[in-house]
């Protein structure tokens, strides 16, 4: 009877640890398929990387215009989703809130190009020489900081994709067993990017 019960014992905790090693695999490889998966969002989001280029009194070398980036539905839900915890560098990791403010100054850049074809249509249906000017003069200003708030926003994209590298290889599983044995480190995380200053419009 007592060998019985061992025995049935012995089999339950090795069906166990069998499911759960099982479990922990399939976590980790769906893991890497959603790192996969982010990793192609932010490529295609690194190829925004058409600036307006205005100067005032110099006519626009071309009449191409930037097309904003805009964040798909699969990035915002790969956000919620992701557990970064598995692959985070240290125990105060914030790349999720630096992926949540990628998406945030994507929305800021639409505003502003927003916002310059506005006054570009404005300046077309001005009633005078001087009202057109002064649209136009604001518009130009407005480009120049959508170019400046580019640039900012595509270090952070850079940012994010050369991070999203190291957590690929991270997350394979050989190091994750071995991070599975040992204490998330401590660390810190690089000081945010200064803000833009936004020169005062010309009018």
């Amino acid at each position: 009877m007592a060998s019985s019960f061992w025995a049935a014992l012995v089999g339950f905790a090795l069906g166990s640890s069998q499911v759960l090693l099982l479990d922990w695999i399939r976590g980790r490889a769906q893991h890497r398929r959603q790192l996969r998966l982010l990793r192609a969002d932010i490529r295609r989001l690194s190829g925004f990387r058409q600036h307006w280029g205005w100067q005032h009194g110099v006519v626009p070398a071309t009449d191409t215009t930037p097309n904003p980036p805009r964040v798909t539905p699969s990035y915002q839900r790969l956000l919620q989703e992701i557990d970064f915890w598995l692959t985070d560098e240290h125990s105060d990791d914030n790349t999720q809130q630096a992926l949540i403010d990628i998406a945030d100054g994507a929305v800021v850049l639409d505003r502003y190009d927003g916002d310059v074809r506005r006054l570009l249509d404005s300046a077309k249906s001005a009633p005078t020489p001087k009202e057109k000017a002064k649209y136009l003069s604001r518009a130009v200003d407005t480009a120049q900081v959508y170019d400046k708030e580019l640039d900012r926003w595509l270090l952070m994209v850079t940012s994010a994709l050369s991070d999203i590298e190291r957590r690929l290889s991270s997350a394979r599983t050989l190091n994750q067993v071995g991070r599975a044995l040992r204490r998330m480190p401590k660390g810190t995380n690089p000081a945010p990017l200064p803000p833009i200053n936004h020169p005062p419009s010309k009018v």
